[in-house]
């Protein structure tokens, strides 16, 4: 009996030593950089759920409750690569879906579409810092995918949102919003705003090994749509994991509050709306390649 608390001690005892030792270690977070046919399958849904919902239009107000689910799943493959940065890029969208259902008075009114550019094949040249030029595989584009393709975002490297050189665990480090642009895609634009982060630790996720770091903080935003321009805040707190082989971040979860307000065109007439409710936001992502082209 006192052997075998000796033995569960001794193991303690180096645990705890390997962690401080773990502790001790340097990171580089931004990773490697991307390879030439390095392919990266992804998946993100964002959902915000039970949101207040007004709506005011032609002497008429309606409150009621918004859930809305979006779903996006996409193959990225890097084409051509300079130093840091993909400047050529295929995206096969897997899927592209929205769900809403919305109770104005008590009326549920479900409704599931999928987006504009569900099942196409994008390529994507980068043509200045941030600056991206979309066209559709063998595809003529709609009035519609034009202007979704105008508002997309290339793959960006995230270089900006990690420090520079190796970091050991418990470093922390503020993130300007705008380096969140390639999160949030061309959904929302002209982020602003502080977020705090920090390396929290070193956790195995799919056999690999994979920094955690935890952000928090403030962000707002213009939600750029046909109907009207839509102003957004967000407060949110966020973990991802970020493998150190290969720099995908291979899990994301965010959690929050988001309102929208502004005015929009709705059968040919103004009407104000505002959106005010928690989200959630999950992801996952995992490399295919590099493969060559």
């Amino acid at each position: 009996m006192r052997r075998a608390t000796w033995a569960v001690l001794l193991a303690g005892l180096a645990g705890a030593g390997l962690a401080r030792a773990q502790d001790d270690k340097a990171y580089d977070l931004r990773g490697p950089a991307p390879k030439r046919g390095q392919a990266v399958v992804g998946t993100t849904v964002f959902k915000i759920k039970n949101a207040d919902f007004k709506l005011k239009a032609g002497g008429t107000e309606l409150d009621g409750k918004m859930t809305m689910t979006s779903t996006d799943e996409e193959e990225v493959t890097a084409l051509a690569v300079d130093g840091r940065q993909v400047t050529k890029a295929r995206t096969r969208v897997l899927k592209e879906q929205v769900e809403t259902v919305t109770d104005l008075g008590g009326d549920d009114a479900p409704d599931t579409k999928p987006g504009d550019l569900d099942g196409e094949v994008i390529v994507s040249e980068r043509t200045g810092p941030g600056k991206w030029k979309h066209t559709l595989v063998d595809t003529k584009p709609s009035d519609k995918q034009k202007k979704e393709l105008d508002k997309r975002v290339g793959p960006e490297n995230d270089d900006d949102l990690y420090p520079a050189g190796e970091v050991k665990v418990g470093h922390a480090w503020e993130v300007d919003a705008a380096a969140l642009q390639k999160v949030f895609g061309g959904s929302v634009q002209d982020l602003k705003g502080k977020l705090k982060a920090k390396f929290v630790r070193v956790e195995e996720v799919g056999g690999e090994p994979c920094a955690v770091v935890e952000m928090a903080g403030s962000v707002k935003g213009v939600a750029k749509e046909d109907e009207g321009d839509l102003a957004v805040e967000m407060d949110l707190t966020s973990t991802t994991w970020r493998s150190l082989k290969t720099g995908v971040d291979v899990r994301e979860r965010a959690k929050g509050r988001v309102k929208m307000a502004g005015t929009v065109e709705m059968d040919g007439q103004k009407a104000e709306i505002v959106m005010e409710g928690p989200f959630t936001i999950e992801g996952t992502a995992r490399p295919k390649g590099p493969k060559a082209e």
